[in-house]
């Protein structure tokens, strides 16, 4: 596979920009960042790279953000070939055990607005310029699994488990297009979502994820981790 036309949101840090700079390589690269000085920053990073990316500037909270997004997208590449739903936040002092009852609701539907609206409003506007044989993936988290489901970090757990359910809407109203449609978890990753005690390096995790994005059969309408189906 190459030559791809592949949108990545949130690309300017952590697996977001592990993923940009390793499918620059070989592919049309567009990410998105809150602010130019953002993507000058990641554009600076990514110099070596063989393949020259370019960036748009997007807030997936925010409607006419996306919108504006993609009518420059829709300038400069015209159609997409694949789109990697990343960006997505945990509000700091939600890293603790805070128990769900004492969870702040704002906390809550601010993380709800990115991490699942967010891929909502973004996929909304990609899936015009997505033709026959196209890939949604969606950046989830095994802390959204409600067959191993946990404690603590309630607001970050409830947007990846709607997530999750968003995969399996848009991946059996998209059918028809023959878009596929997946949600992976990448792991305990090394990134400042993560932290530094993560098993995995944004190397190792991207990796992973590419491995998927290159396999000969991708399904539609799954959850997966290292290229195995898991239970919702």
């Amino acid at each position: 596979m190459k030559n791809k036309n592949i949108i990545i949101t949130g690309g300017n840090k952590g697996i977001g920009f592990g993923l940009v700079k390793k499918l620059s390589e070989k592919h049309n690269i567009i990410f998105t960042v809150r602010s130019k000085k953002k993507g000058e920053k990641t554009l600076n990073s990514l110099i070596n790279v063989h393949n020259i990316s370019k960036y748009v500037i997007m807030d997936v909270t925010s409607s006419s953000s996306v919108n504006r997004g993609f009518e420059l997208i829709n300038e400069s590449m015209g159609s997409i070939d694949i789109l990697i739903n990343n960006a997505g936040i945990l509000i700091p002092g939600l890293k603790s055990n805070i128990p769900a009852i004492d969870t702040n609701e704002d906390d809550i539907l601010k993380t709800f607005n990115t991490n699942t609206m967010g891929v909502l409003r973004v996929t909304k506007s990609a899936v015009p310029l997505m033709k026959k044989g196209s890939m949604v993936l969606n950046i989830s988290s095994g802390m959204g699994q409600l067959e191993d489901m946990g404690t603590g970090s309630a607001a970050y757990r409830l947007s990846k488990t709607a997530l999750n359910a968003l995969t399996v809407i848009l991946a059996s109203e998209l059918k028809a297009k023959s878009i596929y449609v997946n949600a992976i978890c990448p792991g305990w990753v090394q990134t400042d979502m993560g932290g530094e005690n993560a098993e995995l390096t944004v190397d190792e995790s991207v990796s992973k994820i590419i491995k998927f994005i290159y396999s000969d059969s991708i399904p539609n309408g799954k959850f997966l981790r290292d290229g195995k189906i898991l239970p919702w």
